[in-house]
């Protein structure tokens, strides 16, 4: 039997020196390994958030865009080609950086406009704000909207269409020549177009311009008729025909202009998409509510493409339009979504 002190030794024993620095070694190779395993994980994680994150934003941008066009009756912006100038009108594209123009166009814009949804009812009061009169089709002659009577919006216009005091949109390049709110016309704000005259396009008689646009300038009288709402026609259901002395009366209800375009409006400033939405009180200080007053917000950044197509019309269909919209951060993280959708699909 060996002493207890002998044996208290031998089991104290354990590596020695280099079998340690051995270990350690290979503990260091091992942590090390993991180490870049972990930091490609993670990298792999952080790129894959970018791209998620870019595609949750695109997605969002795209979908305003879109629920905005599926719930309005009238595409404002694009407007239809004009074959008597060198660039698209019907196709808006934009990049940045910016790309050159086309044609005689000083900058490359783009623009999508439709008029605001007859079904938003934001203060809950039972109209439509798009409704600016809170006209409706009084069928049973009562002085009352009963269930089933239809209201009646955008139907009697200002000769500026959008009652802003501006060519075309206020702020906006309509027309596609890099220019904004210019006009040779007379009355510039009645330029509904930007192209030069004024009210030269009364509705419901194709393109009476010749600008490829159809009723896309409208006079105070809409359809130029000389008399309140359509000649010959009760417009109002009160029993009387063509009643009133303003001919520009478009709805017979003894006013006229009071119910003006709102314009929804998605443009470009920089690399960040705004969203301009029509406002019904005072934003400019003026006193007044009218086309001037709106709000804007960013609804998506590092945009490098915007593309607006108003697909020409052919057969009796209705009216399409193409949405292209691209986000980029950095040289390996981008996102590019279309979308075709239809005029008041959601109607």
């Amino acid at each position: 039997m060996k002493p207890l002190v002998v044996a208290f030794r031998l089991r104290q024993q354990g590596l020695t020196l280099p079998e340690l620095l051995g270990a350690v070694a290979i503990l260091s190779l091992l942590m090390a390994g993991l180490g870049g395993l972990i930091g490609s994980a993670l990298e792999l994680q952080s790129a894959g958030q970018t791209k998620n994150t870019l595609a949750q934003e695109a997605r969002f941008a795209l979908a305003r865009m879109t629920e905005s066009v599926q719930n309005s009756h009238r595409l404002l912006l694009p407007l239809a080609d004009n074959l008597a100038t060198s660039w698209s009108e019907h196709i808006r594209v934009e990049t940045v950086p910016a790309s050159p123009p086309e044609g005689s166009s000083t900058l490359a814009t783009a623009v999508l406009a439709v008029t605001l949804s007859p079904r938003q009812d934001l203060d809950g009061d039972g109209w439509a704000d798009a409704n600016n009169d809170k006209d409706f089709l009084d069928r049973n002659n009562n002085g009352q909207r009963d269930p089933g009577e239809a209201e009646r919006i955008d139907e009697d216009l200002d000769a500026d269409n959008t009652l802003d005091g501006a060519p075309g949109i206020i702020g906006i390049d309509d027309d596609g020549d890099g220019s904004v709110d210019e006009s040779s016309a007379t009355n510039p704000a009645r330029d509904n177009d930007e192209q030069g005259g004024h009210g030269d396009d009364p509705q419901g008689n194709g393109d009476q311009d010749g600008d490829g646009a159809i009723d896309e300038d409208m006079p105070a009288d809409m359809n130029q008729d000389q008399k309140p709402g359509l000649a010959g026609i009760d417009d109002d259901f009160d029993g009387l025909i063509d009643e009133g002395s303003i001919n520009h009366d478009d709805d017979e209800d003894g006013l006229a202009g009071e119910d003006n375009f709102e314009p929804v409006v998605y443009y470009l400033s920089g690399d960040q998409l705004i969203e301009r939405w029509p406002a019904f009180s005072d934003q400019n200080g003026d006193s007044l509510v009218d086309g001037r007053d709106y709000t804007e917000s960013v609804i998506a950044k590092g945009v490098t493409l915007l593309r607006i197509e108003r697909v020409p019309l052919g057969g009796g269909r209705a009216q399409l339009v193409d949405i292209t919209l691209t986000l980029t951060q950095d040289a390996d993280n981008s996102i590019s979504l279309q979308r075709r959708v239809r005029l008041g699909g959601g109607l």
